[in-house]
């Protein structure tokens, strides 16, 4: 199993690193092989980041996809699988998620489960049929429309009628917690987390990475529903508006119970990427002096 970091190719992210050396120092104290990363738009990582360095990428997924024009999506994601196979990353990270930034402050939908898997199996098909790639193709979970692990259908579903032979799930832990507003502590947490395999047992073998997160915010999100906003008309105030919430929601923090590890034993992954938001070197380090623990 290898861990990892993730960071993208964006100057906020790389600019806390002197140099390459300075960064595999940083991920290495907490145990890690590497960096799952997201590449930037139009740009590549800096002299930081070396490929030998990077065990995933993730794609840059966008939130609200459907209605965009089909070869434009095709492009878009043909540059991050196509810098995968260059850099010998051995798996990405996919999205099966839809919603608009008014959907996300809202609370409605436009679309249902099957029909975001349905266009995403599409999209996915058409980039990776007939294409020389060797890593592992990894879906991730999200708590929009798509693929939440609450229906074990749908996993199953997308294992049938995706072609690629290397595929997968990537279990974003905090985006299952996301799902259920009731949780408050970690220890309920890891109890929903178990359910999740109970009723998706028979997928287990394809659960090949997690991204291990904590994110414990049903309290704010339950206070937000009963106080909805009025989304803004204008577009970037909206998206401003949606991320603010986005953020708020999706924490991102350490889930860091001793329990933790045996939760990953009846997992068994490839892959563990201790996937985390935050402002600084010194909050990351912490972060991820938490929650590395549980696993070394």
């Amino acid at each position: 199993m290898k861990t990892t970091i993730n960071i993208t190719a964006y100057p906020d992210d790389l600019g806390r690193y002197e140099s390459a050396n300075d960064l595999r120092t940083f991920y290495e104290q907490f145990g890690c092989s590497g960096l799952e990363l997201m590449p930037a738009n139009n740009l590549l990582p800096g002299p930081q980041v070396t490929p030998d360095m990077i065990i995933g990428i993730h794609c840059r997924c966008i939130n609200d996809w459907m209605n965009l024009d089909y070869d434009y999506l095709i492009d878009h994601y043909r540059k991050d699988l196509d810098y995968a196979k260059e850099i010998n990353a051995e798996y990405v990270v996919f999205h099966i998620s839809q919603s608009s930034f008014k959907e996300s402050i809202s609370y409605t939908r436009s679309h249902t489960d099957i029909e975001v898997v349905d266009a995403c199996c599409k999209l996915i098909n058409d980039l990776l049929d007939n294409q020389n790639y060797s890593f592992y193709f990894l879906m991730e979970n999200l708590w929009y429309p798509g693929l939440t692990f609450k229906d074990p259908k749908i996993p199953i579903y997308l294992l049938e009628q995706i072609h690629y032979t290397k595929k997968g799930f990537m279990l974003d832990t905090g985006h299952y917690m996301n799902t259920d507003t009731s949780l408050r502590t970690p220890n309920e947490a890891l109890e929903s987390l178990y359910h999740l395999l109970e009723k998706n047992h028979a997928i287990i073998p394809f659960i090949k990475g997690i991204h291990l997160n904590q994110s414990l915010s049903g309290e704010y999100v339950e206070h937000f529903k009963k106080h909805l906003p009025t989304p803004e008309s204008d577009p970037d105030k909206l998206m401003a508006q949606a991320f603010e919430h986005i953020f708020k929601l999706d924490q991102h923090r350490p889930f860091a119970i001793p329990q933790v590890r045996d939760f990953i034993e009846c997992i068994k992954p490839d892959y563990i990427t201790y996937e985390y938001i935050t402002n600084s070197r010194k909050q990351h380090a912490e972060f991820l002096e938490l929650g590395s623990a549980p696993l070394r």
